[in-house]
């Protein structure tokens, strides 16, 4: 006796999947039926909202519940014959032909995960959004100057669009030239490959510079200014290109790595101020020229309190018919240890950075009043630090407080800038929470070629979110 149980399974199966077309009709029209006809906004109330969401509900258990039927029905004997073939001829052997349930069931079953994907995807507020940055107000007095007050405040912006693709925007706002100013930090989509590769488009952080990168927050950098060369100096503080970036597992040490292609920087060959004739400009957002910058950086960690990093970029910089190449290089090296013997923690920082612009004649028809004059352009500094807080002693107030002594130079004193310059920097901070700060620190400024040494009394509150 032939059995047809197969053939009730797949019955079964049949209607569960007419079942979910059901379900799945009904919830486009529903969309159609509740949208509002088109008004003057996108505005949507919280009446309506609501509504949505609770049918939005209702069909999430409607789908979980067919899921199980489905479950159940793979669950099922799958060893069960199905329906004879019917016989050719009278006397001739039956031909049973069995037909495992898994194809269909399984079939299904991604059916139902796509649904359920497309509607987790498409109802509002399905990505994930993050607003941090940080804020400061600052007080200096500088020698020869007016003192003077500051605040900025940097707002930071976060999408997950995905489990796999994000996007990040940074907004600066400060005074600037006694007007407030509005700079683009950041406006870069990710799109992460896999565990140890990430790609990113847009416009990002200086991958070479561990300082711009790392460091340069308010809350996070330890004297009220930045050091000089790093910052506002010698290197770019972002790029606008393409880059490539990831962690490699060495054992118990990890390599980071970065590469990336970027706009180059342009070549000052005309100013009002002499100074400047010779120096990059990174703010070449309309990549004047036509160059490609072409550069990256590698971080070796042998052990987790130590960092040591090695970043380049290289491109061509000045007119077409007339580029010359242009190296920047930078190296770094960071030390944090919270030692038991010192009862607090340690952090070391330094990065020295190189700057290289080839030959090139400046006003070669002498209308600038200065040439023609030829000269390469090469530019170097950097900075020590070395910070300690007492975490570990008793004293609530005291181990709040952190010592800072900073050593930063620059040294330009052969090209047309004419001097070298070098301070040291003595601060101390008090911690209200672990990120936020009150920062006092005094500045003794050196420089060596006939300008004028400015110290300073700094004062800075920073406060991240």
């Amino acid at each position: 006796m032939i059995r047809a149980i197969p053939i009730i399974v797949n019955q079964t199966i049949g209607g569960a999947f007419v079942a979910l077309i059901c379900l799945s009709s009904p919830s486009a029209t529903m969309a159609q039926d509740t949208a509002p006809s088109p008004p003057s906004s996108d505005y949507v109330s919280r009446a309506e909202y609501d509504k949505l969401k609770a049918e939005h509900e209702a069909m999430k258990q409607e789908l979980d519940a067919l899921k199980a039927t489905v479950q159940q029905l793979t669950a099922a004997p799958a060893t069960a014959p199905a329906e004879a073939v019917p016989k050719k001829a009278i006397g001739e052997e039956k031909q049973v032909v069995t037909v495992p349930p898994e194809a269909a069931t399984e079939e299904l079953r991604q059916e139902v995960e796509t649904l359920k994907m497309q509607v987790k995807e498409t109802f509002p507020g399905s990505t994930k959004f993050l607003m941090a940055g940080y804020g400061t107000a600052d007080f200096t007095a500088r020698s020869g100057e007016d003192p003077f007050f500051d605040a900025a405040f940097n707002a930071l912006f976060l999408w997950k669009l995905t489990d796999r693709l994000f996007f990040e925007g940074e907004l600066e706002l400060e005074f600037e030239d006694q007007e407030t100013t509005i700079n683009l930090e950041v406006a870069q989509a990710a799109y992460l490959l896999n565990d140890y590769m990430t790609i990113g488009l847009g416009r990002y952080l200086n991958p070479m510079d561990f300082f711009v990168e790392r460091q340069h927050m308010n809350w996070v950098n330890k004297l009220p200014d930045k050091p000089l060369a790093v910052y506002d100096g010698l290197l770019p503080e972002s790029e606008l290109g393409g880059q490539l970036r990831g962690v490699i597992p060495i054992g118990p040490t990890k390599l980071e790595y970065v590469g990336f292609i970027a706009n180059a920087p342009g070549l000052i060959t005309e100013s009002d101020d002499f100074t400047e004739i010779g120096m990059l400009d990174f703010d070449n957002d309309a990549n004047t020229g036509g160059h490609v910058a072409v550069g990256g950086h590698l971080g070796f960690i042998p052990i987790p309190q130590i960092e040591i990093g090695y970043g380049i970029q290289r491109s061509k910089v000045g007119p077409r018919d007339q580029a010359v190449t242009a190296v920047l290089q930078s190296a770094d090296f960071n030390y944090v240890q919270d030692s038991t013997l010192l009862k607090g923690l340690i952090n070391f920082r330094a990065q020295w950075v190189w700057s290289h612009v080839g030959n090139f004649v400046y006003d070669p028809d002498g209308s600038q009043g200065f040439g023609p004059l030829e000269f390469n352009n090469n530019r170097n500094g950097g900075y020590v630090e070395l910070a300690y807080r007492p975490t570990h002693i008793d004293n609530d107030i005291l181990k709040n407080f952190e010592g800072v002594f900073r050593y930063d130079r620059l040294n330009q004193l052969h090209t047309p800038v004419g001097f070298d310059e070098q301070r040291w920097t003595f601060g101390l901070n008090y911690w209200l929470t672990p990120s936020t700060v009150i920062k006092a620190a005094y500045e003794v400024d050196d420089k060596n070629g006939g300008a004028r040494d400015q110290n300073a009394f700094l004062m800075q509150a920073a406060v991240g979110f």
